[in-house]
């Protein structure tokens, strides 16, 4: 069969659906991926994918520009007539269902989030949950990643139909790749170090992990360490804003601020504890997925996604979201703890991730409908 792989950066594609891509490729499918050109277009042509370029905006919001987009991605769908159609990004799931009223192909849409768009509750939400509705009417199986994504959806808003949905745990974790090789076991512990990483966008909780790390800082000293990892949007001045944030504090010796890498399994390794202090609407922080593969002991939000990975107590603790002061009191846990309970956590994250979390159950998930 051919089957099509939509998202909005090749970048997407190749860093969290390689497996699946494989996967389907040694089952014998044909397989294409559609997404703008970057810098990975060739990773994903190496696994054996063809390509076609697709020219979108992730966040754009002008309406001619987002029309043009939907119709050069009808066009190049007529072309490669695909027998399913698999998305995984807002743009991608709407486009590609809208193309599909006048194309023959069936289309298994994965909600990583909902995005910013669902906190407006005034006039204009009666026009997004129809483009939603229309968008989504005739996906073959709509996968949610989180259960709050899914209630509001199916059961609020009645957007989509229960009987072709299903919740799945994220975007699960390799864990062949991400293993448990935790450096607590061969070195002093006489810091703790704590990371955060991801796109630096404020709603994942930097600015929350700054304040905290500055206090923190002022009242530990060297017995404590703060990792920033990442890399900003160029086209959103807020990012480029928190951005300069992290460098200013990075200079004061507060944080240490580490150029983004697609390789972050040292960085992980090296680090005691994942921090992410998200109120993003995203389906389950990929960060917190990768920790806890690694066997990491986790700090979050009790926020939708994010919560899932987290067994208060266990393997991580949870505070209210934005609540710095609720932040701080976790990492001092964590810097108080005995080297043993460390590892006890880190030990049930990894067992936490094997047991609900392995991507094997997410790529299972998407073989068992193209199956049916």
């Amino acid at each position: 069969m051919k089957i099509v792989v939509i998202a909005n950066t090749s970048w997407y594609l190749f860093n969290f659906r390689k497996r699946l891509i494989q996967e389907l490729k040694r089952k014998g499918h044909r397989v294409y991926c559609i997404s703008p050109y970057d810098a990975y277009v060739q990773n994903l042509l190496d696994l054996g994918a063809k390509y076609r370029p697709w020219k979108v905006s992730a966040r754009g919001q002008n309406v001619i520009q987002e029309l043009s987009s939907c119709v050069r991605l009808f066009f190049i769908l007529r072309k490669i007539r695909p027998d399913y159609v698999l998305t995984f990004t807002v743009k991608g799931n709407l486009y590609t269902g809208l193309c599909s009223h006048f194309l023959f192909y069936k289309q298994i849409a994965n909600i990583s989030g909902l995005g910013e768009i669902f906190e407006d509750h005034g006039k204009l939400s009666i026009l997004r949950d129809g483009f939603y509705r229309c968008g989504l009417s005739r996906a073959k199986w709509v996968f949610f990643q989180n259960n709050e994504d899914l209630d509001l959806i199916v059961h609020t808003k009645a957007i989509v139909d229960p009987a072709r949905c299903s919740r799945i745990p994220g975007s699960g974790v390799d864990l062949d790749k991400f293993q448990n090789h935790n450096s607590v076991t061969s070195r002093d512990l006489t810091k703790r170090i704590f990371l955060i990483y991801g796109r630096f966008v404020p709603k994942k909780g930097f600015d929350l992990f700054l304040q905290a790390a500055r206090y923190l800082r002022n009242t530990y000293s060297d017995k404590v360490e703060f990792l920033v990892m990442g890399s900003k949007y160029s086209t959103i001045q807020d990012s480029e804003d928190l951005f300069q944030k992290i460098l200013a504090y990075h200079r004061d010796g507060i944080i240490k601020y580490l150029e983004w890498s697609d390789d972050v399994l040292p960085i992980l390794h090296q680090s005691d504890v994942i921090v992410s202090p998200t109120q993003y609407h995203e389906g389950v922080p990929r960060t917190l997925l990768e920790g806890m593969a690694c066997g990491k002991p986790l700090i979050t939000t009790d926020w939708k996604g994010a919560r899932d990975t987290v067994d208060h107590g266990e393997n991580g603790f949870l505070f209210k979201p934005g609540d710095c002061r609720g932040l701080i009191d976790c990492m001092t846990r964590y810097i108080e703890m005995s080297r043993d309970k460390l590892l006890t956590m880190g030990e049930a994250s990894r067992n936490k991730a094997e047991s609900e979390f392995n991507e094997e159950a997410i790529l299972k998930s998407y073989f068992d409908q193209i199956q049916e």
